[in-house]
């Protein structure tokens, strides 16, 4: 059930906070202040609100990409980056939701992507985002083969949810600054061959193809996190049916816009399986504004035509 509102006031002062500590990150071109709509869906798990923005034109045929944010409140933090990725959605044509969690279901408002309880297809937080991405596909008569997830942090881990529970209904994942599926946060312990995400998948399960982007300073989301989350992926690709998955990347390379990154990719012959970025400079935070602020466009549009460039694949098979 989807509910329109009006846009909420957002507070700004956590955000203002950051630009006096990190000039760096938030001086990048003005982003104009892309339409965004408030909205409000519910199913019998919850309900949650949520920010769509629709490019310019007719959206029948379009592809579409979840947003998941990560801890602290969500609507500060993507009001005051300016929803800069609206720009992105605008110029590569595509749909845009944001979801919001709630303080009632995590005081942080993080995704509780660790709770067993919303990892199983067809309950809890992964149901409520999964049915809002049909519904939004329905509504708007959207390229059922192009849908996309991915977020950043908590959001970034919800992400590999996501891919487990519904490999039928995303193409491709970016789970960025996130972790492993099924990472136990108190031990720091998981399955890394795959084979559990391939068993959550059950009869539906396929390489899933990733973008991920771990940052080398984050001390909230540490580096051998994101490596394990590669390998657990990597894992899953080969056990889901793609016995060319390789074990070193295909090609490695580098770029300085926004800040220094290493750029690993992990191909089986034309199919782009992952992508590995490794920014050196930003901590946690930094990063996550690098996702959503005017400062990190160019790192936006990689993410979007990593995605982009992916059709959803049938059973057992990675690129459509």
């Amino acid at each position: 059930m989807v509910r329109s509102r009006p846009r909420g006031r957002m507070t700004t002062v956590v955000l203002a906070l950051m630009a006096l500590s990190m000039p760096f990150l938030l001086a990048g071109p003005a982003s104009a202040q892309a339409p965004v709509v408030g909205r409000s869906f519910a199913n019998a798990a919850g309900a949650r609100d949520y920010y769509l923005h629709v490019p310019p034109g007719d959206p029948t045929g379009k592809p579409l990409m979840v947003y998941l944010h990560g801890c602290t409140d969500p609507q500060s933090q993507l009001a005051d980056t300016g929803f800069s990725l609206t720009k992105v959605a605008d110029e590569l044509g595509f749909v845009l939701a944001y979801p919001i969690q709630t303080a009632a279901a995590n005081e942080r408002y993080c995704w509780n992507w660790f709770d067993p309880a919303n990892q199983a297809r067809g309950q809890g937080e992964s149901s409520i985002i999964a049915d809002l991405t049909k519904s939004l596909i329905g509504e708007f008569g959207l390229d059922r083969s192009r849908v996309y997830v991915g977020g950043y942090s908590a959001g970034g881990a919800m992400s590999t949810v996501m891919a487990a529970g519904y490999p039928d209904l995303y193409a491709a994942i970016a789970p960025m600054a996130g972790g492993p599926y099924g990472l136990n946060p108190q031990t720091f312990s998981a399955d890394l061959s795959g084979a559990s995400i391939v068993a959550a998948m059950g009869e539906r399960a396929r390489p899933v193809p990733g973008f991920f982007l771990q940052d080398l300073a984050d001390q909230t989301s540490l580096y051998p996190i994101g490596r394990a989350n590669l390998t657990q992926w990597l894992g899953a690709y080969r056990v889901a049916g793609e016995p060319a998955v390789p074990s070193v990347p295909t090609t490695v390379t580098a770029t300085t816009d926004p800040v220094p990154t290493t750029v690993e990719r992990y191909a089986a012959g034309s199919c782009v399986l992952a992508e590995f970025r490794t920014p050196i400079g930003p901590d946690h935070i930094g990063g996550g504004l690098l996702m959503q602020s005017g400062r990190g466009v160019e790192l936006q549009h990689d993410l979007m035509n990593f995605l982009l460039a992916h059709r959803l694949g049938a059973s057992w098979q990675a690129c459509g």
